[in-house]
């Protein structure tokens, strides 16, 4: 081999991701691929970059103390010297920096905060990082609490303490690796403060969890948080910056000996071999992974359903393929070997179950199979489906949609407000729609009718109690039929009455199931707040498309109703 080798410099995402995607950036005999995601995945990223937008919007003009270094990205070195300046100077909050290559640690970043803390015993100013993320950092916990900071005064010193909510942490894991990266970029950078904590800023506000519209909430990257895998003792309590330690060390070495591969005989073997599994939903690698494996390996077809170790501890038993599970009798997959590699895995046999049930709906060429054990789906001579549709952040409901169904006469009736732009607005829209709810069925049940009323997974109910919450004010009382304890979860009957392999979101089942088209070529989220954002600025059309949406997704769970009500052929 001639010429000088790549550096090894990891970045913020490379302790959290498939280790063979660090393999393939590092070895040049792997083909380059032209990523481009998803309509889904593109909605994802559109909506994370919307929400970093309006957070650092708000952070700047909220702090005292702030500085944006996000113009100077494009130029890396003046980039790094201006946050160094900064970081020495004793910046409150720094926006967007960049800290300096770890050579050493083989590391290199750009934390999206950087937040003041006290000096260090050398004196230099330190600081704690912080991440801008589009998802929840807490949960409801009423005899818990957690560390919050709020935008105007960032720092951890200024953090309250929030009652009834606790951090989410299981599925927060990658978030905390990614924190414990930028800690140790700090600390080679000399301004890391006296103790390591880093800090998440998401939607919590937004979506009512805390009185608060933006909150930073704290980790303890040296608290031992996450149960992982130890080949000792089975499993182990590990903290976020041991979890990173080992994850980064490792990845460090499959980049290592990637660089080194030339496509020449005596080239050193990967570290790490492909397997399909979650991740690779959204992975630039994922097409040159997938050709890399057999066409009917299990991993390939299920992705997702298993995590990397339990499809390894499959292979070890020679369950490879979906053909080979689909067969298996799982007592015989399951044992003490088996438990003992995936120790740290909670429910791991209704996990292997699953993965079964995948396996043999794959070898059947099936996405969907009807039950025959599942539940009748409740019926009454007048049926309500109500759906609602809200503004990305902050979280407003804006349009509450209600298709009334008596007999073979269906009426959609739409409860919509463009300019809900606070919370008692937002209230006062609810108690429009759920008075009428109410008024419709006391009038069906006056004439002797029976009523039921459907919603389709959680957000309708969750939506009424952030609104109450966040609103302080009651929602109105509702006869027992019109009450929101009383409406029918639609979701839960069909995730009883259905295998499925492509989940049981409304769209799936509706397109690939109950054969439902909605009037839209491009349904989604996304489309969605864009037809919002026009229609707030008087584009009629935008405002049409939004009720057609609205109006589709309660016919949609209408003709899921209808097609499960059917006898299975």
């Amino acid at each position: 081999m001639t010429g000088a080798l790549r550096p090894v410099l990891l970045g913020g995402y490379a302790a959290k991701r498939c280790p063979r995607a660090t393999h393939n950036e590092y070895d040049l005999t792997v083909p380059r691929v032209e990523w481009q995601p998803d309509p889904a995945v593109q909605e994802l990223l559109d909506e994370g970059r919307a929400f970093e937008d309006h957070v650092v919007d708000t952070l700047l003009s909220a702090a005292p103390d702030a500085i944006d270094l996000r113009p100077h990205e494009q130029h890396k070195n003046r980039h790094i010297a201006e946050t160094m300046r900064h970081l020495a100077s004793g910046t409150g909050l720094i926006v967007g920096g960049r800290l300096p290559d770890d050579l050493a640690g083989g590391r290199t970043g750009k934390p999206d905060l950087l937040i003041r803390a006290e000096d260090r015993p050398d004196g230099r100013p330190g600081y704690h990082v912080g991440d801008i993320k589009h998802h929840l950092t807490l949960h409801r916990s009423p005899n818990d609490s957690a560390e919050v900071s709020l935008a105007s005064e960032p720092s951890r010193a200024q953090a309250v303490v929030r009652a009834g909510v606790a951090l989410r942490v299981g599925d927060r894991e990658d978030d905390c690796l990614q924190l414990a990266h930028y800690w140790r970029l700090l600390e080679a950078a000399g301004h890391a403060a006296a103790e390591p904590w880093g800090s998440v800023l998401g939607t919590d506000g937004a979506k009512g969890y805390v009185p608060d519209p933006l909150v930073l909430s704290w980790y303890d990257l040296s608290e031992p948080l996450f149960t992982t895998f130890s080949r000792t003792a089975g499993k182990r309590r590990r903290s976020s910056l041991e979890r990173y330690d080992h994850e980064h060390a490792f990845r460090f070495d499959v980049a290592d000996v990637a660089r080194r591969r030339t496509g020449e005989p005596g080239d050193p073997a990967p570290l790490v071999l492909p397997i399909g599994h979650e991740e690779c939903r959204d992975c630039p690698w994922a097409s040159v992974c997938v050709d890399m494996l057999a066409g009917d390996d299990l991993s390939r077809e299920l992705g997702g359903v298993l995590s990397v170790r339990e499809y390894l501890t499959l292979r070890a038993q020679n369950v490879v393929t979906v053909s080979d599970l689909a067969a298996a009798e799982l007592d015989e997959i399951l044992t003490e070997d088996y438990h003992q590699e995936v120790a740290h895995r909670q429910n791991r046999a209704a996990r292997l179950k699953k993965a079964r049930l995948h396996a043999e709906l794959a070898e059947a060429g099936l996405d969907i199979r009807r039950r025959s054990d599942a539940p009748p789906v409740p019926t009454a001579d007048v049926e309500y489906d109500i759906d609602c549709e809200w503004s990305p952040s902050p979280e407003r409901v804006y349009l509450w949609g209600v298709l009334r169904t008596d007999g073979e006469d269906s009426t959609y009736v739409p409860f919509l407000d463009l300019t809900v732009d606070d919370v008692q607005a937002e209230h006062a829209l609810a108690e429009r729609f759920l008075l009428w709810l109410d008024g419709s069925i006391r009038a069906d049940v006056a004439a002797g009718r029976s009523v039921a009323v459907f919603h389709y997974h959680h957000p309708e109910r969750s939506q009424l109690r952030r609104i109450a919450s966040t609103s302080g004010r009651e929602m109105p009382e509702m006869c027992a039929e019109a009450a929101p304890e009383a409406w029918i979860d639609l979701c839960k009957i069909v995730e009883k009455s259905l295998d499925s392999r492509i989940g049981h979101g409304l769209k799936a089942i509706a397109v690939h199931g109950a054969d439902f088209k909605w009037s839209d070529d491009d349904p989604g989220g996304l489309q969605s707040q864009a037809w919002y954002e026009q229609a707030r600025s008087g584009d009629a059309t935008a405002t049409a498309r939004l009720l057609a949406y609205n109006g589709d997704d309660v016919r949609a769970t209408q003709r899921i109703r209808a097609w499960l009500s059917r006898p299975r052929k």
